[in-house]
């Protein structure tokens, strides 16, 4: 009798969407970085709001395209 194996569990992506998914993790990590408050002024940003927020339009539209080649 035999016995049924998992071949390869999981997710398999694309080379071009493992290298957006690498880097929209190192967006997010320098996102975190630049938002972390100064120690001698805590209260203010090293980015502005606005420029915070042009940073994290992108990365839906690059979540999306990863999700898609998940799938395709």
């Amino acid at each position: 009798m035999k016995h049924a194996t998992l071949a390869d569990p999981g997710y398999h992506l694309p080379t071009e969407a493992h290298a957006e998914l690498q880097a929209l993790r190192d967006h997010l990590h320098l996102l975190a970085q630049l938002s972390i408050p100064e120690q001698e002024h805590p209260d203010s940003l090293v980015v502005s709001g606005a420029s915070l927020a042009d940073c994290f339009i992108h990365l839906p539209d690059t979540a999306d395209r990863i999700v898609a080649a998940m799938t395709a």
